[in-house]
């Protein structure tokens, strides 16, 4: 099975939610637009002594030992302070709790039973769907890596 990885290291779903506490002293040396320095990755390197940390505004990877990535949920909470922060406001500090991802695969695709409408299109209460809103002026997307 093949796995996403992160500079060669494999990425795995955590398996259990992880607690932070944001202090005021992280809030103020973490830097903007950085996903593994800012107030986050510090909080996470000095509570958990991970090796290394990347905040995105939709998953965080925290690696703690040699041999994987473990990746979490970005909670809705800590995606608006990140894209506050990253726009030069500041970084409020708090409690945020990482958790696990739902899905079973490292793709971050759902599994689910068999629809009743196998095709979309086939759907009478089908809704148009609306338009994604690109948040602008904030760090990078997905973490950079390579696709084993």
């Amino acid at each position: 099975m093949k796995l996403k990885s992160i500079d060669g290291i494999p990425v795995t779903n955590a398996k259990h939610q992880l607690k932070l506490h944001i202090t005021k002293r992280d809030c103020s040396v973490g830097d903007i637009k950085d996903p593994s320095t800012c107030a986050a990755a510090k909080t996470i390197r000095r509570e958990y002594g991970a090796i290394d940390c990347r905040v995105h505004l939709g998953r965080v990877y925290i690696r703690q030992n040699k041999g994987n990535w473990q990746r979490y949920m970005t909670p809705r909470s800590l995606r608006t302070e990140i894209i506050a922060f990253d726009r030069g406001g500041e970084f409020q500090p708090g409690e945020y709790i990482l958790a696990a991802p739902s899905a079973k695969r490292t793709t971050g695709k759902r599994q689910g039973g068999n629809s009743r409408f196998k095709n979309s299109r086939n759907n009478p209460n089908r809704k148009k769907r609306r338009s994604p809103t690109i948040v602008q002026n904030v760090r990078g997307g997905p973490a950079t890596g390579d696709q084993a």
